[in-house]
């Protein structure tokens, strides 16, 4: 069923409302409870390839015209010896456009979540994206502080159809909106076909994030218009998963099985 849910970005928000080293593979088994972890050191690239994952991720539609997930905030660490990072995030990813195929990762993404790297303190909201370009096609922008641990935190990006039709609009917000950011991903005419939810791990040992729940999966089914109204409809499928253990992952809430709306996922990491 199609839903309606009104958004005004800048003005009056309402509570609805990727990715280097990652390859969308068909045939995942499905993981519906979260796997312990029983060790704290691993092989998951350097800060820019070969990461590990805790995924899933829905490859079922021609085209997700935007993403929406809430995510809790954690307590989240990457010492200066984890040789990485660690983060709790959403993509909305494009592999088939031929400008997207042709850059240097084969693909366009747009992501946004909280992370923890080496060389700062403490975990901090993000938003990157991977643009249908030849050249400086990845940009990673770092805003403010994570919120409270326990604190639920919204996610959304929808493809913006108003003005440049090379647009996506990416927000972060609280229900109280003392957390609000926005993000404008320019010269990204990316026609979107993936959507993931999960955790990235990047580096060899100690980092660390609790467990954070990723629930309301929902996508936009059209293009945000004049009317300024992001309509969406529910997922109801696990999707695909992709688990590295570490980190490690799953479903605790089946999306064919609400509420929540859209089921609840859950992460970890690493001990």
């Amino acid at each position: 069923m199609l839903t309606r849910a009104c958004w005004t970005c800048g003005r009056s928000m309402k509570k609805v409302v990727p990715m280097a080293g990652f390859t969308v593979a068909a045939g995942c088994s499905l993981l519906m409870a979260t796997t312990r972890l029983t060790a704290n050191n691993y092989r998951c690239g350097n800060p820019s390839i070969d990461h590990c994952y805790a995924v899933t991720y829905w490859e079922e539609r021609p085209q997700y015209f935007g993403a929406y997930t809430d995510i809790t905030q954690v307590a989240m660490s990457c010492p200066s010896d984890c040789g990485g990072f660690v983060n709790d995030e959403i993509w909305l990813v494009d592999t088939r456009s031929p400008d997207c195929t042709t850059n240097s990762f084969n693909s366009c993404w747009v992501e946004a979540g909280t992370l923890a790297q080496v060389g700062t303190e403490g975990r901090h909201f993000f938003w990157a994206d991977a643009r249908p370009l030849k050249a400086n096609a990845f940009n990673v922008h770092i805003l403010g502080p994570g919120d409270g641990e326990g604190v639920v935190n919204h996610y959304m990006m929808i493809q913006d159809a108003r003005g440049d039709s090379g647009i996506s609009q990416i927000w972060i917000y609280n229900d109280s909106l003392s957390t609000l950011y926005n993000g404008t991903s320019t010269n990204n005419a990316m026609t979107g076909n993936v959507i993931i939810i999960g955790q990235e791990l990047a580096g060899t040992q100690n980092a660390s994030a609790g467990n954070a729940t990723f629930s309301r999966n929902i996508f936009a089914v059209q293009a945000l218009g004049q009317e300024y109204v992001f309509w969406y409809n529910a997922q109801t499928t696990p999707g695909n998963i992709k688990i590295n253990n570490p980190p490690s992952g799953g479903w605790v809430v089946n999306p064919g099985r609400p509420p929540p709306e859209g089921g609840q996922f859950s992460t970890r990491c690493c001990n």
